[in-house]
């Protein structure tokens, strides 16, 4: 049985709610190192002390700063050294995983950081399969519509805990 969507003004005030907490959580733009083999993300303070580092190891090493955009990842990036949040836009397998972890887990509405992650998710995908896309197969659709059912019902059950308290 499908799941009935919530209503655009429920999906707006959400989007709203979700914004006004995020608003509150810094975040800098995504930053790694050319020519070095880790892979890790920095900001670009950390980025910087990450290459005199291996400067200091390596004096020939060409390391260089790469980023600075918003690229998309399939997981929410943190600075490998600070911790801090960097900008991405996650794909649709990363919002799938993310909105994964939120059904498993747990969402927060009081959460920075929860209403950031699910901002994101939405971001990502948006609140409705798209109308004319062609799938593959049938797992492939039924997983999409799954996602779009899970992600109305969470919040679904946000919008009764937010109502609750006001």
């Amino acid at each position: 049985m499908k799941t009935k969507y919530i209503s655009k003004k429920d999906q707006n005030r959400l989007e709203e709610f979700f914004s006004a907490r995020s608003a509150k959580i810094e975040s800098e733009p995504e930053h790694w190192i050319t020519n070095s083999n880790e892979g890790a993300s920095y900001c670009y303070d950390c980025c910087k002390k990450k290459i005199a580092q291996l400067k200091k190891e390596n004096p020939h090493g060409d390391y260089e700063i790469d980023g600075g955009w918003v690229s998309e990842v399939e997981a929410t990036p943190f600075c490998e050294t600070c911790g801090i949040l960097l900008d991405s836009s996650l794909t649709d397998y990363g919002a799938r995983v993310e909105l994964k972890n939120f059904i498993e887990c747990g969402f927060d509405p009081v959460s920075d950081y929860d209403c950031r992650a699910l901002l994101d998710i939405i971001n990502a995908c948006g609140w409705e399969p798209w109308e004319e896309k062609i799938y593959r197969n049938e797992h492939e659709k039924e997983r999409d519509l799954k996602y779009f059912d899970d992600l109305h019902n969470l919040c679904r059950s946000i919008l009764e805990r937010i109502d609750d308290k006001t």
